[in-house]
């Protein structure tokens, strides 16, 4: 396949001077806006600091492969990057701690699907595995020649080929965020580690360009196991109930392939299939415990929940604003219909959260019984803990279900009959009986958070601010905006304005900061300060992302600080806020109790985060 149709002697770069991550990000943006493959440079800067911010893209033998997938790239393509003198251990982190990065192949992948380049990189990053299509790069002498070299054909011995051994057939499925770069270096990776073992692999991949090489029912058959590489959710993963199972991050068998492979065959020489097609193996999660897989299984129902939220809060708003705009005809005015319909959608996260945190733990058949318990918990006055804990004991519930060995003429009904039956007859029996004391307790905590009044209330905001600050959208920011999203949907308002302080100020300030402070940020951090202003404004923190990557522990300190403060001062004058999505257009809407104590709590915040960027970041010393 000739991969030089993925990119152009334009976007080849040999013998550069670059000493930092920074420099080579921006200098490759400008270029790939300039070659017509992208429509902005910045927003796609944006999208390489946060595919950095997800994981490493530093990998061995001075290979890195950096990649953002965003709207603004109009084909997929890639740029070649080779430095004069390798990056510091330290300035690229890598797979290996010791790698030194001197060769970057930066991707640019589109938000839709174009097959043909996309195919183009992830035969690419295959490729970009094997040390001797490395070495070419890194003898090549000119852009021609690297040109001439990408256009030829993999000399080396091709995946099929790897296949034919006679231990048995190992089977693998890849996945990662963007969908290219790891996706196929670790199949290639647990390809390559089998075929030293005396295994024949297939490798399934769910990337970018779709669902390719999917395993069938005949691999299924006769494989001795499944390795699971993935960042991100897999589909299908019913057909592997009955194999051994190895579920790893997409980086590990790119890092230490022999030793995942190796892994597997030990889950393998232990495992008993049992007569329900439901009976399997533990699902081996490397160094996972049971706290960590807690929280995967709570992140994942909060993920899904997300959507609900913000379209039910957002409809519900915009019912509201009416109201206020126009007079109340009565009760069948159509504007009460807008509102009854957003309060409709914004309660579906209780009955969706307690379904995927199921669906996370025992799969596709325990969604059902989880949403049963998340219902029940909302009409029984559980609230939000009730349908967390119940999505959680629905989730293990099934999982002991799928175990049960029945005549294999009833095998077919268990997941299509048996599991929702009495899988929900069983919640509803449980949620009416252990229910009642998440009631109380909810009843408790509501009761308590509406009670809250000076230093205690201020406390509160303090907490829920620094959460929502400190890592900018991920779990952390995650966790604090399900507990005040949960408590909007017990009429308690005062931790959603605290909520609001934080989603807002860190992009807000640090754009803000680059105007006040010039000299404290680099050229590229200056030239996105309106994008980060804008981003923040509509509630959207990861806006904040890539000024945290280049001065992580001073940044996010002063984001912390910043919105603690400003969350405890904006909760202890007496704001909240009602509506769980829509940015500063919530004070146009009537979302906030005292618009002007919100503002003036945010214009807080923003002050003491530029303050403390202003004493704590350092000047930017740039050629």
């Amino acid at each position: 396949m000739d991969l030089s149709k993925a990119t152009s002697q334009d976007l080849i770069f040999l013998e550069q001077g670059f000493s930092t991550k920074e420099e080579i990000f921006d200098f490759v943006s400008q270029k790939m806006q300039t070659a017509g493959i992208i429509s902005s440079a910045e927003i796609y800067k944006q999208a390489l600091y946060a595919r950095e911010n997800e994981g490493v893209t530093g990998f061995e033998n001075g290979l890195a492969i950096p990649h953002g997938k965003s709207s603004t790239v109009k084909r997929a393509a890639f740029a070649v990057v080779r430095l004069s003198e390798p990056l510091s251990a330290a300035e690229y982190v890598s797979l290996n701690a010791e790698n030194q990065v001197e060769l970057l192949f930066v991707l640019a992948i589109p938000e839709a699907q174009a097959a043909t380049h996309l195919d183009l990189l992830a035969k690419l990053s295959t490729r970009l595995g094997d040390a001797h299509f490395l070495a070419k790069f890194k003898e090549a002498a000119s852009a021609t020649e690297v040109l001439a070299f990408l256009g030829t054909e993999n000399e080396n011995e091709s995946l099929s080929a790897l296949t034919e051994k006679t231990n048995g057939l190992i089977l693998g499925v890849t996945a990662c965020a963007a969908g290219i770069a790891h996706t196929y270096m670790a199949a290639e990776a647990i390809v390559k580690a089998a075929a030293r073992l005396g295994y024949a692999a297939k490798v399934e991949k769910q990337g970018a360009n779709g669902l390719e090489d999917r395993l069938t029912a005949a691999d299924v058959n006769q494989a001795v196991g499944v390795i699971l590489a993935h960042d991100v959710a897999l589909k299908d993963l019913a057909r592997f109930d009955k194999l051994p199972k190895l579920d790893v991050p997409v980086a590990a068998p790119i890092k230490s392939p022999d030793k995942v492979v190796g892994d597997l065959l030990k889950v393998a020489e232990d495992h008993v299939v049992a007569a329900s097609p439901f009976a399997t193996a533990e699902v081996v999660k490397e160094n996972e415990s049971a706290v960590e897989a807690a929280k995967r299984h709570l992140m994942t129902g909060v993920s899904y929940m997300l959507p609900f939220v913000v379209a039910g809060g957002m409809i519900l708003s915009i019912g509201l604003w009416l109201l206020q705009a126009w007079p109340d005809t009565g009760a069948h005015d159509w504007r009460h219909t807008v509102v009854t319909a957003g309060v409709a959608v914004f309660q579906l996260m209780y009955p969706i959260i307690g379904a995927y945190i199921a669906y996370s733990i025992a799969d596709k058949p325990a969604l059902v019984v989880g949403m049963t318990a998340g219902l029940f918990a909302n009409t029984l006055g559980a609230g939000y803990l009730g349908a967390i804990l119940g999505g959680f004991v629905a989730g293990y519930l099934v999982k002991q279900m799928r175990k049960i060995k029945l005549p294999k003429v009833v095998q077919p009904l268990l997941p299509l009959i048996l599991i929702p039956l009495f899988g929900s007859g069983l919640m509803i029996l449980m949620m009416y009986t252990m229910g009642q004391p998440v009631v109380w307790l909810n009843k408790a905590l509501t009761s308590g958070l509406q009670s809250m009044s000076g230093s205690s209330v201020i406390l509160l905001g303090v907490i829920i601010g620094a959460m929502m600050a400190v890592d900018m959208g991920g779990p952390v920011n995650k966790a604090a905006f399900a507990f005040c999203v949960g408590m909007l949907g017990a009429k308690v308002y005062a931790p959603a304005a605290a909520m609001w302080i934080g989603i807002m100020t860190p992009p807000v300030a640090l754009g803000l900061a680059t105007l006040i402070a010039p000299k404290k940020f680099t050229a590229q951090e200056k030239a996105s300060w309106s994008t980060a202003i804008l981003g923040g404004l509509t509630g959207i923190t990861e806006f904040a992302i890539p000024f945290a990557v280049r001065d992580p522990w001073r940044t996010i300190v002063s984001l912390v600080v910043g919105s603690a403060v400003g969350a405890g001062f904006t909760l202890g004058i007496g704001t909240y806020a009602t509506m769980p999505s829509g940015g500063i257009f919530l004070i146009f809407l009537g979302g906030f109790h005292s618009p002007f104590g919100f503002l003036l709590g945010f214009a807080v915040a923003i002050a003491v985060t530029i303050a403390m960027l202003m004493v704590l970041k350092k000047e930017v010393v740039e050629d």
